[in-house]
């Protein structure tokens, strides 16, 4: 039997994805056609997997949980909404 989903787990796969796509897309658009013609295709991927996790790691993600943790860190018992665990 699967335990049930921990809450906010789902809330928290929506911020990442609202994180992830437009990041993503963005790199897919303004890297590929200036990188493809100096670099080799998987040197490309590298390249974009890398400034993606960067981007993501250490100023969208961050920014993205602050501004919903409200939503996206539903309350616990014995905690107040939006408090960290500690």
């Amino acid at each position: 039997m699967r335990p049930p989903l921990r809450p906010g787990t789902w809330r928290g796969g929506v911020v990442t994805l609202a994180g992830v796509l437009p990041v993503s897309l963005l790199l897919n658009l303004v890297l590929a056609p200036l990188a493809d013609r100096l670099l080799p295709h998987p040197v490309t991927v590298c390249v974009n997997a890398i400034l993606l996790v960067a981007v993501l790691n250490w100023l969208l993600l961050p920014l993205l949980h602050w501004t919903t943790r409200g939503w996206a860190l539903p309350a616990c018992p014995g905690r107040p909404r939006g408090e960290p665990p500690s």
